[in-house]
C-alpha cells in the first residue's frame, strides 16, 4: 500500500491537501501520510512537489490553524506551497447537503479559483 501511494505521488504533477482541523492541527491520518511521503530523506516522493491547501471545519476558523501547521510541515519537507488563494471553509455543516455534496456556490467558486491557481503553479515546476 505504501509503495502504491508513493508511486501515485511520484507521478502526480501537484498535490491538493484537504483537511479538517483536529486540536489546532491536521488529522493524524494526513500527518502519517505525509510522514511516509517524506522518507527516505533526500529521495522522498513529496520533495519538490508543488501543492495547495484547503480545508473545512465545523467551527468559525475554517481550518486556519491546521493549514498554518501544515505550511510549517511542508517547509521542512520541501513541498512548494501556493500562497494564495487560501480556502478555509467555516461552518462546513451548512455548506454541504445530506449526501455530502457541496451546495454553497460561494465556496464552490473559491475552490475552483484555488484549483485553477494550483494548475498554473504546478506548470512552473
Amino acid at each position: 500500500m505504501i509503495r502504491a501511494y508513493g508511486e501515485k505521488i511520484r507521478l502526480a504533477d501537484g498535490i491538493l491537501f484537504a483537511s479538517a482541523e483536529y486540536n489546532y492541527s491536521i488529522s493524524a491520518v494526513l500527518k502519517n501520510t505525509i510522514e511516509w511521503g517524506s522518507r527516505p530523506c533526500g529521495n522522498a516522493v513529496l520533495n519538490g512537489k508543488p501543492a495547495a491547501i484547503m480545508g473545512v471545519s465545523g467551527g468559525m476558523m475554517g481550518t486556519g490553524r491546521a493549514q498554518y501547521h501544515l505550511r510549517q510541515i511542508c517547509v521542512q519537507i520541501d513541498v512548494y506551497l501556493l500562497n494564495k488563494p487560501e480556502v478555509m471553509i467555516p461552518s462546513g455543516q451548512d455548506k454541504f447537503d445530506q449526501d455530502g455534496n457541496l451546495k454553497d456556490t460561494h465556496t464552490e467558486a473559491k475552490i475552483k479559483k484555488l484549483v485553477a491557481a494550483l494548475i498554473v503553479w504546478t506548470e512552473k515546476f
